[in-house]
């Protein structure tokens, strides 16, 4: 029992350690003054986001619907607790043992704070919708800028591409069983098209029900947690494994030992629950107060998947031999373990597959926003198409060609790899993602975390920022150097493919970026004035 107060303590500790830096960060909030007028003066809170917004030369041109729990939701569900345990915790499990998800998850979580703590204090120095794109931009130089925001673009849609598999994989099993059908890769590729076809229809709406969606899919996911949590406990309670099992390092089959480095292929599975926190970043120029509310939602989110994830998973394996028939592979882990829960009801897996939906949703937001941005300074061909606006505000175009390469993706990598593709797609966000988080931060690091704009944050680490940008600079790094051997090669192959082609890019349109970077941070008053009249922006 030693074991489990210790593997509790890690436990503990991190939750500690987020507390510790959300009052530090709340110190600073007060230290600078601001004060949020979103429930007392909208209008002067609207006045007051968009000159934030305008000292980088940006029109406001998106309209600004997004409230506290919106975009906690969308970094959230991107985020995605139900969509990392349907694809992941049977495949992490078989590598790393049940001490993958006792141990190695609150140590992932640790790392994780700290990168999801200095990409918030980046959202609050730039409040602006190109996320890692602008940050390394405005605190560094322009080339480190764009490619930050190719690898997360690419990052983003391979996220929006494995999670709406997911959902097409799980609805398409279900109605299988339904009528009486035999489940294909046509049945599951149509479904796949009508989930990301939807998801595009949705974005292309506008941002207000957008806003909702994502509330939604928070709310669903706690439905999900809460109803496994309950019937599993209902059923097995105090659970068929002794919980010493789970922190002394057993394997799979709890017949030896795993090892060092199966158990870092399976940590790196789980990192899935950590990967796309930055997705509020990208909806700045759509929410209230952004230097408050999108960096709080990065840093939060992280936060409460670890804890939500961290209790599911742990319960899910002291009742293992329960709710795992003896014949069901590593990747029906989960929704077994939901259907025992609710007494075999389809119904919490058509509940499962609206989470993945919307977990898919929100990644697609991100790339389409993604889009619009760069394509707004030049950074893509074909800019005057990606930057067309819906009469409700909405980037369009943008959103339909994120959807278009998500297809793309998701094509790709069923054909190289078949039934394999979510470790293809996973691979290769985790290293593209990766590499876009430590292109800013390598940035704070080089100017030792002192610039105007991180000054002027009001949402910062104070003292606390070089010792939070070396640990999550170093994470980042080796975690995408591990994920080369320990996940699929697949990864790095699309990684370099993905660096020859941002580079090329970069040569062809190096010169009209900068020339746009350069005329944006000149652009004067009248013109930013003239450009936000075409819009209602209330």
């Amino acid at each position: 029992m030693v074991f489990v107060w210790l593997g509790m303590l890690l436990f503990v500790f991190v939750c500690v350690i987020a507390m510790a830096i959300a009052f530090k960060v709340q110190q600073s909030i007060r230290a600078t003054r601001h004060w949020s007028m979103t429930s007392r003066a909208a209008y002067i809170q609207a006045q007051q986001d968009k000159h934030d917004l305008n000292l980088f030369g940006i029109a406001q041109q998106l309209r600004r619907r997004f409230g506290g729990f919106s975009v906690f939701g969308l970094s959230f569900n991107t985020l995605g607790v139900i969509a990392a345990s349907v694809l992941f915790l049977g495949p992490a499990l078989q590598k790393g043992g049940p001490s993958v998800v006792a141990i190695g998850l609150p140590i992932a979580a640790l790392f994780a704070l700290a990168v999801s703590a200095a990409l918030a204090q980046l959202a609050s120095a730039v409040p602006t919708s190109g996320g890692v794109y602008h940050w390394a931009s405005a605190i560094g130089r322009r080339v480190w800028g764009w490619y930050a925001g190719w690898f997360q673009l690419a990052g983003s849609l391979a996220m929006n591409a494995l999670m709406s598999g997911a959902c097409a994989y799980v609805l398409d099993q279900a109605l299988a069983a339904k009528f009486s059908y035999a489940s294909q890769w046509w049945t599951t590729g149509l479904l796949a098209l009508a989930v990301i076809g939807t998801q595009a229809a949705v974005n292309h709406w506008g941002v207000a029900v957008s806003a909702a969606i994502q509330q939604a899919g928070v709310w669903l996911q706690i439905v999900v947690v809460l109803a496994i949590l309950a019937g599993l406990a209902y059923l097995f309670w105090p659970g068929v494994y002794s919980p010493a099992l789970l922190y002394t390092f057993q394997n799979a089959s709890l017949d030896g030992h795993v090892g060092l480095w199966p158990f870092i292929a399976g940590l790196l599975l789980l990192q899935k629950l950590f990967i796309g926190m930055d997705a509020a970043a990208h909806t700045a120029e759509e929410t209230h107060d952004p230097r408050i509310r999108i960096p709080w939602a990065i840093f939060l989110s992280t936060v409460y998947s670890y804890i939500i994830g961290f209790v599911l998973l742990l319960f899910i394996l002291l009742v293992l031999p329960a709710v795992l028939p003896s014949e069901e592979g590593g990747g029906g882990m989960f929704l077994n373990a939901a259907l025992q829960a609710v007494g075999g009801s389809p119904a919490i897996i058509y509940v499962i597959a609206a989470v993945l939906w919307c977990s898919g949703f929100g990644s697609q937001a991100a790339a389409s926003r993604s889009i619009f941005c760069m394509a707004r300074d030049n950074a893509l061909p074909f800019t005057r198409i990606w930057i067309r606006l819906t009469v409700s505000q909405s980037p369009k175009d943008a959103v339909w060609l994120a959807a278009a390469l998500s297809i793309g993706f998701l094509s790709f990598a069923a054909m190289v790899r078949g039934d394999q593709y979510p470790i293809v797609l996973f691979s290769f966000a985790l290293l593209c993602l990766h590499v876009s988080y430590a292109i800013p931060i390598a940035m704070l690091l080089k100017l030792k975390g002192k610039h105007k704009l991180l000054h002027d944050a009001p949402w910062r680490l104070g003292g606390w920022g070089m010792a939070v940008y070396w640990i999550a600079f170093v994470w980042l790094a080796i975690t995408a150097a591990l994920s080369v051997a320990a996940v699929s090669y697949w990864g790095i192959c699309g990684a370099v493919l993905l660096l020859g082609l941002t580079a090329m890019a970069d040569r062809k349109y190096r010169h009209r970026h900068l020339a746009k970077l350069q005329s944006r941070l000149k652009r004067p008053r009248g013109e930013i004035i003239r450009i936000e009249r075409k819009f209602h922006l209330h």
